[in-house]
């Protein structure tokens, strides 16, 4: 059992999981918005500032889509680390044992 301070393989996984859910949401949510900035029937002005205000919004969910990509392959290499490091001190403790 992990100790407060400690982090373990499930839960790891756990939040892996969860990186790919909030990723398959901010592509859906982007996909609403794309279909919806095609379908604007007004134009001028207000449609311009629509339209620009919804590239914004897209900026920034692409930046949400980079943290959580950034955050997804740190815990995903520090699961690798973690997995090998085990290992390894798993076949050194085999070597010590009587």
């Amino acid at each position: 059992m992990a100790q407060p301070n400690e982090v373990d393989e499930a839960t790891i996984r756990q939040l892996l999981a969860a990186f790919e859910v909030a990723m398959a949401d901010c592509n859906a949510a982007d996909r609403s918005v794309d279909a919806v900035s095609g379908s604007t029937p007004w134009h001028g002005e207000a449609a311009v500032r629509y339209m620009q205000e919804l590239q914004n919004w897209r900026g920034g969910l692409a930046q949400v889509r980079n943290g959580l990509e950034q955050l997804r392959a740190a815990m995903t290499q520090h699961l690798q680390v973690s997995g090998n490091a085990e290992q390894e001190s798993a076949s050194h403790a085999k070597w010590y044992q009587p």
